[in-house]
């Protein structure tokens, strides 16, 4: 405890020596803490966003025909299972039926050819529906059955408006044409590969238009609250599930994204390794002159009776004082720097609209990922400071207090 004392003394009354030391760690944690809360927020906006189009964050899907045919309760029972005896807790639990090929959507003699008409439950999955961007509607009334969502691209070509009917046209099973007529309850807005040319509407009806049975569904989406766990979820679902069934992420459905944010995620912790081994070297270079300019005052502590390994240890009680201001002046500074970012427009540039939220940056700041960044600052400025302060453990009191 006396030695922690004197340390922080040492810190709060010689905060000047440790300035140009202190900038020096801010400026790096700030630099690594911005560059990790844009990288994880663009990966939470394109996890959100997938998750709301394909489902869920992790996708079971029926992946070989079954020996025998089960009903839709019983497939249900049976991943239902399989999700308890993974020992996984969802969030939320989607049933969805989709159709993906030769749709259209009529309205007053114009017809738009649709990406993707996807049935849903909105009691299950209503509130991850309400996060899309609506332009017009109110989404709480798609209770009704008979209701249908728009993207506002589709609503724009056809010039249907919240109210009309329009009128979908599917294939059946077995060749035959089937029309559903849907009343306009909302119009939305979303990124061109999530919500251009989709419908969303009542999964009973749309199975009934397809001629499944009314409790079918293609796919069984898990929601999770941490969207980064989706691949150990998926691996644990995998070996508890059926041969027949399948989980995947649902990042690995867009590969080419999923490869890009693996791409900025590589460079940022290769400037993390690099910024940290310049922070190092930083710091031992600055420690030594410091511990030079300190010679006397060592002189001093080691003629008062400290030990060799408690001057070291006041040293390094400096460095660890330094670096846990540094990081919390930092973390201040980056939630500005963040928030400031997050004030810009990005509207209509092509091919990034993925990754924002109604135009602006996200960005995320996790806890866990702080708490990493702040013992990895840590450890480096001790590492940095280590040097120096074994060299000052072995400084000689007469020597020390003889010098000018």
């Amino acid at each position: 405890m006396r030695i922690l004392l004197i340390a922080f003394r040492n810190f709060t009354r010689n905060s000047r020596r440790f300035l140009l030391l202190g900038l020096a760690v801010t400026a790096g944690f700030l630099f690594v803490c911005t560059a990790q809360s844009l990288v994880a927020g663009l990966s939470f906006q394109i996890n959100m966003r997938g998750a709301r189009y394909y489902g869920g964050h992790v996708i079971i899907s029926q992946t070989q025909a079954l020996a025998r045919h089960i009903t839709p309760a019983e497939e249900n029972l049976l991943i239902v299972g399989a999700i308890g005896r993974a020992g996984i807790h969802a969030a939320e639990i989607s049933h969805r039926t989709r159709f993906d090929t030769d749709g259209v959507v009529f309205f007053n003699g114009e017809s738009v050819m649709t990406r993707r008409i996807i049935g849903e439950d909105w009691s299950e999955e209503g509130p991850r529906i309400k996060g899309l961007e609506f332009v017009s509607g109110n989404p709480d009334e798609m209770t009704d059955p008979r209701g249908g969502l728009i993207s506002e691209v589709t609503a724009r070509r056809l010039g249907a408006r919240v109210g009309d009917q329009i009128v979908l046209r599917v294939t059946r099973q077995g060749g035959a044409i089937d029309t559903i007529p849907l009343l306009v309850k909302a119009i939305f807005r979303e990124v061109s590969i999530f919500g251009f040319y989709t419908v969303y509407m009542d999964r009973g009806v749309l199975n009934q238009a397809l001629g499944f049975e009314p409790g079918y569904s293609a796919t069984v989406g898990l929601y999770l609250d941490d969207y980064r766990g989706a691949d150990w979820v998926a691996m644990r679902l995998n070996a508890a599930l059926d041969k027949h069934y399948t989980a995947r992420p649902v990042v690995s459905f867009m590969e080419e994204v999923r490869t890009m944010l693996q791409a900025l995620s590589a460079v940022s912790n290769g400037v993390l390794a690099l910024l940290a081994i310049v922070v190092a070297v930083g710091i031992l270079n600055l420690y030594r002159v410091i511990i030079y300019e300190r010679t006397r005052e060592i002189g001093t502590m080691r003629a008062i009776g400290l030990q060799q390994t408690q001057v070291r240890n006041i040293i390094l009680l400096e460095a660890l004082f330094l670096a846990l201001c540094s990081a919390c002046a930092g973390l201040a500074l980056s939630a500005i720097v963040l928030r400031a970012l997050s004030l810009l427009n990005f509207v209509g540039a092509a091919g990034f609209d993925i990754f924002l939220d109604r135009g602006h940056l996200a960005w995320v700041l996790y806890a866990d990922n702080v708490g990493i960044d702040v013992l990895l600052i840590t450890a480096v400025t001790i590492v940095g400071a280590l040097g120096p302060a074994r060299a000052a453990k072995s400084i000689e009191p007469v020597k020390a207090l003889r010098a000018e």
